[in-house]
């Protein structure tokens, strides 16, 4: 006499059942492994529509802000070192603007002439986005950083500061100028 119950299927067999396994196996990966091209394949596109999203000026800001901490060293344009104009160059290239601020990388004081010779410098009412530059009385331009909102700018301070934020008026030297990026805002 047997001892197969009515019903029983061959899927009870050993051999048979490790097939079963095997089959199921092989579709969750290959599920997985399309769900991991589709993502490679979306990435970027979601990247790139994310950098765009938000005004220019948004987005200078939000770059300028992912390097908060990084430290101060001269003739540095990042990633860890930045020096201050070495920042505000990295900043308007990650937004892919830099040729709003002249399309290389300049001094402080290099990109204060740029925007002079633009007529593009104003003493008042600065906006998201603009430039600004400290410097004492005699000695020039000494220092430059991008313009926040709320008397507030983001740059690099020598050591041991490094990238951050602070009052536009809270450094030890007077503002001189807003370089005035023409920037959606």
């Amino acid at each position: 006499m047997s001892n197969a119950v009515q019903g029983d299927t061959i899927a009870h067999h050993p051999a048979a059942l490790m097939g079963s396994q095997l089959r199921r196996v092989a579709l969750v990966l290959i599920a997985l492994a399309l769900a991991l091209t589709l993502v490679a394949v979306e990435a970027p596109a979601a990247a790139q529509a994310g950098a765009s999203r938000g005004s220019e000026a948004a987005r200078v800001i939000r770059y300028a802000k992912s390097h908060v901490g990084a430290r101060f060293r001269i003739g540095t344009t990042g990633m860890r070192y930045f020096d201050c104009s070495g920042f505000v160059y990295r900043a308007f290239k990650q937004a892919g603007l830099l040729k709003r601020i002249g399309g290389t990388r300049k001094r402080a004081a290099g990109y204060y002439n740029w925007f002079r010779r633009r007529g593009l410098v104003s003493r008042r009412n600065p906006r998201p986005g603009d430039l600004i530059v400290w410097g004492k009385r005699g000695k020039g331009i000494q220092h430059i950083g991008i313009y926040m909102r709320n008397n507030r700018a983001i740059s690099a301070l020598v050591m041991p500061w490094g990238v951050r934020t602070h009052r536009v008026n809270g450094l030890h030297m007077p503002v001189k100028a807003y370089l005035r990026v023409r920037l959606d805002r």
